[in-house]
């Protein structure tokens, strides 16, 4: 009877072990907000939220509703992992935003928005475009990884609807078809490590996407390209628990054993970059900081000419 309590001990320990390490579950502050007449955040209380996740986002995960103050608690939520959170109140166009919550957002807390159906009419009908309720609407946020600004004048490819560039790195996909939207992402004279996203939408809703990009810069000079003969190392080195960053990581870049670059140390948001790393050629990745384990415990990348990306996990 002993042995018998015993092995099934070690096989339940045995399977926590094989658990994800990745996949942690929490409880994250919240609130709704509308943009007000001269674009101050107005809370919307008895909003209902809901979170999706899993394939296709078919899983119910949680379920709120907003109080006077615009706030609710988004619960059950697995970090790092990209979840859906969708928010709907009469009087409102259905908002629907593809999110991937940190650990930070726990501590921090997070803000989402809606528009009244009478601001977004607004909106389109200056755009010049009427809103068909039967169709769906995605907005796009595109920023640099880096620095965290929008990125202006980037021409963007949709699989339908039509595209309007509205200022500061926002830009709009009116009446789109599809379950699925692929959008291009190209700005003439620069390149990017992605080149196209593909944004789950639904008819009726108003879907926002977040993009980071990481930019390769100018590449053309008077109408004329130029050959791209170096390109940057980056990454970002977070705790395997929770995706909390990890400051002050050293990273080292070394070729056949030897140091190429000069390392460098990762800030309080976890990245690093090294810079001048010769295009089409490898280099070795490491990153290091007593008592931190980090998996893996290198990487080999190839430099294309946007760059490559080595990204880490510490416990």
């Amino acid at each position: 009877m002993i042995f018998r309590k015993s092995a099934l001990c070690i096989s339940l320990f045995l399977m926590l072990l094989s658990l994800p390490w990745t996949v942690i579950a929490a409880n994250i502050p919240a609130r709704v907000y509308e943009s007000g007449t001269d674009n101050t955040p107005v809370a919307v209380p008895g909003t209902q939220v809901e979170v999706y996740g899993g394939y296709l986002f078919k899983m119910l995960l949680s379920s709120a509703e907003s109080g006077k103050g615009g706030e609710f608690i988004l619960s059950n939520i697995p970090l790092g992992k990209d979840v859906l959170v969708r928010m709907t109140k009469p009087g409102y166009v259905a908002q629907s935003d593809v999110r991937n919550f940190s650990g930070g957002d726990v501590e921090k807390g997070v803000v989402l928005w809606i528009g009244s159906e009478a601001r977004v009419s607004g909106l389109y009908q200056d755009l010049g475009v009427p809103l068909d309720a039967k169709k769906a609407q995605v907005y796009l946020e595109i920023n640099n990884e880096v620095t965290g600004e929008g990125i202006e004048g980037i021409q963007l490819d949709a699989s339908s609807g039509v595209v309007f560039d509205l200022g500061q790195g926002e830009y709009l996909v009116a009446n789109a078809d599809g379950n699925s939207l692929q959008v291009g992402i190209r700005k003439p004279g620069y390149s990017f490590d992605i080149e196209v996203v593909t944004v789950p939408v639904q008819a009726g809703v108003m879907t926002q996407s977040y993009v980071k990009l990481q930019s390769g810069g100018a590449i053309y000079s008077s109408g004329q390209a130029l050959a791209t003969k170096s390109a940057c190392v980056s990454g970002f080195i977070r705790r395997l628990s929770d995706s909390v960053a990890i400051e002050g990581v050293t990273v080292n870049f070394t070729k056949r054993g030897a140091a190429w670059r000069p390392s460098v140390v990762t800030d309080s948001n976890g990245f690093y970059q090294q810079c001048d790393f010769p295009v089409g050629k490898s280099v070795k990745v490491t990153p290091s900081k007593a008592p931190w384990k980090f998996k893996p415990g290198y990487k080999s990348v190839f430099v294309k000419k946007t760059g490559a990306t080595a990204n880490f996990s510490g416990k």
